[in-house]
């Protein structure tokens, strides 16, 4: 399940995101920027939780636009804010629940969940099949043509962050705040490419292709087999 997590909160409260990576959430953490959440299109989230002080008409018109794109997206507001007309003219620009801060964790949770059911979105069922790869997201398995794949756990959250935002520019920034966001460890940025080789060749050597390449300077791109490379591979 991957959550865009916008505001201030959400980089200060260490327990409420590894609550959520402990119940099997990926996870993106940004500050709070209207033009970031109106280009959430761009990436497979499955949620977005926003938390801000204060609606103004910046937010509603942005919200309004991401619904234009994109209808069944939840969206989550968290405030401090216990203000109705603030709170109908978010409903009405489109979120789909308002949690006042302080939250009990579990009242939170319960509430993303219940925002994915109306959604549609099955938290029990998140298979995702690339190719010959498929990633159980809830049990966190990787399969190649069917056999297991052992990864370590920061090889799986690199390959499943990758799969996820498929065809996206994932730059090692990125990916070094994901896998050690409240960890008082600083590694330097060259351990990413060391994950990234090990990964690469796991996959390859279990039948799965040259699934992620390598934008020199930049970062990473997860790439979905051509129909011609398949084919070939089944012919084989």
């Amino acid at each position: 399940m991957h959550v865009l997590l916008m505001g201030e909160t959400f980089f200060s409260e260490h327990e409420f995101y590894q609550e959520l990576k402990a119940t099997g959430f990926s996870i993106d953490r940004v500050g709070y920027d209207p033009q970031i959440l109106s280009a959430s299109q761009f990436y497979d989230y499955d949620m977005i939780i926003v938390e801000l002080d204060q609606l103004d008409k910046q937010f509603f018109s942005t919200i309004k636009l991401l619904r234009s794109i994109n209808e069944q997206l939840p969206i989550i507001i968290v405030s401090k804010k216990d203000d109705v007309d603030m709170k109908i003219q978010a409903f009405q620009a489109g979120i789909d629940d308002y949690v006042m801060i302080p939250f009990a964790m579990p009242e939170l949770l319960a509430r993303c969940k219940a925002v994915l059911r109306r959604s549609n979105k099955v938290i029990a069922d998140r298979v995702i099949q690339v190719g010959q790869l498929k990633i159980n997201l809830e049990t966190r398995e990787v399969f190649v043509n069917g056999k297991p794949v052992n990864l370590t756990g920061k090889e799986y959250a690199i390959l499943e962050m990758l799969v996820l935002r498929r065809d996206v520019l994932i730059s090692k920034i990125t990916i070094l705040n994901d896998l050690y966001a409240g960890s008082s460890d600083e590694p330097d940025m060259k351990i990413i490419d060391v994950f990234v080789c090990k990964l690469r060749k796991k996959l390859q050597k279990a039948g799965a292709g040259d699934l992620i390449s390598t934008m020199w300077g930049q970062g990473y791109i997860f790439r979905q087999p051509s129909p011609l490379a398949t084919e070939r591979e089944h012919a084989m």
